[in-house]
């Protein structure tokens, strides 16, 4: 469509700041990727310019496991792609992360 630097953002991220989201965008003026990682192991967002998307970084991930984040950031430096990594945020997939953003916890204070 024209666009210089494309983002998909996590809809269930209620931490997320404008500073991030404008720290993502800013990042792709130097670097291939961008990607923030959630505290579960997986990502809230990652980002393109329009010359360095790697469709491929997708394929073979083990999705909704520990190891995305981990797993996409292998393939894009196997894809030579230079990758700028945001500040970690909590996503909201199961109710101990509703109670953790309730209660103004960190996710790592679960259970505790």
């Amino acid at each position: 469509m024209g666009f210089d630097r494309v983002a998909l953002i996590g809809s269930d991220i209620p931490d997320l700041t404008l500073g991030v989201v404008e720290e993502a965008f800013l990042s792709l003026k130097e670097k291939d990727a961008v990607i923030g990682p959630a505290y579960d192991g997986g990502y809230y967002l990652i980002g393109f310019k329009e010359k360095t998307f790697s469709p491929q970084v997708f394929q073979g991930i083990a999705w909704g496991t520990k190891s995305v984040f981990g797993e996409t950031v292998k393939k894009l430096k196997r894809f030579r792609r230079t990758v700028h990594t945001l500040p970690y945020q909590r996503d909201i997939d199961t109710v101990e992360d509703l109670k953790c953003l309730k209660n103004g916890l960190s996710p790592h204070h679960v259970g505790n």
